[in-house]
C-alpha cells in the first residue's frame, strides 16, 4: 500500500511539473480571434456555450445538422509555438452527443498551413471507434494524395471523456489516449497479418517505408468536425472543453 501511495504521489508530481504550451478553456465566453480562425464550410456551426461543460462555465460547441453535405466547422490556430514544431502532446475533453455518423469523422488535427489544402495527421472517428490517420491533402506534383489509417478502440458516447494525444513528425507517428488508457490500434506485421500495436506509424508515399517528416512541420492544430461519406442521418454535437499543448503529456485538468 506505501509503495503504490509513493508511485501515485510520484505520479501527480510529474504531472504538475508540466506547464502546457498553449491552453483554451473558453472561460471567456466567447471565440479568441487573435488565436483561432474560424474555417467552415456547408451547414455546421460553432459556438460558445455554458449548458455542456467539462469544466467551469463555458465549452466549445460545434453543431452538425441532419442530411449535412460537404461541410465542416473548425476552429484552427495558425501560429502553434516553435516547440510543437516536430513533437508535441496535448489533450482535451470531449463529448460527442449522441454519436458520430458510422463515417469517417474528423475532430482533432495537426499538420501543415492551409488545412484543408495541407498535409496533416488526424484523430477522427469510424463506426464509433478512434481513427487515426496520415492525410495527403495537398501533394507534389505525380505524387497523388490519398490517406494512411490505423483504426483503435471504441469512443465513449454521449459523455465527457479525456483525450490525449502525442503528435510525431520524425517519426510520423501518433500515439492516442482515452481517459488515461492507451488506445491500441490495427495494422498489418511485414507478413500482412493484423496486429494491434501502441503507436501509429504512418508511412507515405504509399507502398513505401518513408515515415520521416511526412508533414514537414506542425504549423495549425485545430479542433471541430467533419464528416465524410454522404449526407449524415442525424444531427449531432460535439463539445470541446480544457484544449491543452505541451512538451510532455500533460495528464487531466488539476483542480
Amino acid at each position: 500500500m506505501k509503495l503504490t501511495l509513493i508511485a501515485l504521489c510520484l505520479g501527480l508530481s510529474a504531472w504538475a511539473q508540466n506547464k502546457p504550451l498553449f491552453e483554451e478553456n473558453f472561460e471567456s465566453g466567447k471565440i479568441d480571434e487573435s488565436v483561432w480562425e474560424k474555417r467552415m464550410a456547408g451547414t455546421a456551426t460553432v459556438q460558445v456555450q455554458q449548458d455542456q461543460v467539462a469544466h467551469g462555465k463555458y465549452a466549445l460547441q460545434i453543431h452538425y445538422p441532419e442530411m449535412a453535405t460537404q461541410t465542416y466547422a473548425f476552429l484552427i490556430n495558425p501560429h502553434l509555438p516553435e516547440a510543437a514544431k516536430t513533437h508535441f502532446f496535448g489533450r482535451a475533453y470531449v463529448k460527442i452527443a449522441p454519436a458520430t455518423p458510422p463515417s469517417h469523422t474528423v475532430l482533432v488535427l495537426a499538420g501543415a498551413a492551409g488545412w484543408p489544402l495541407s498535409k496533416f495527421d488526424e484523430i477522427g472517428v469510424s463506426r464509433g471507434a478512434v481513427q487515426p490517420s496520415y492525410q495527403e491533402n495537398k501533394s507534389a506534383r505525380g505524387q497523388g494524395r490519398g490517406e494512411d489509417v490505423r483504426h483503435g478502440d471504441p469512443l465513449p458516447m454521449d459523455k465527457w471523456f479525456l483525450l490525449e494525444w502525442e503528435f510525431n513528425d520524425n517519426p510520423s507517428t501518433l500515439t492516442v489516449w482515452v481517459d488515461g488508457k492507451l488506445s491500441q490500434v490495427t495494422e498489418k506485421d511485414k507478413a500482412g497479418q493484423p496486429q494491434k500495436v501502441d503507436v501509429s506509424t504512418f508511412k507515405w508515399p504509399a507502398g513505401t517505408d518513408t515515415s520521416a517528416n511526412l508533414v514537414g512541420g506542425f504549423e495549425e492544430f485545430g479542433v471541430g468536425v467533419r464528416a465524410w461519406g454522404g449526407a449524415t442521418p442525424a444531427a449531432f454535437d460535439v463539445y470541446y472543453d480544457d484544449i491543452a499543448l505541451g512538451a510532455e503529456r500533460l495528464g487531466p485538468v488539476k483542480q
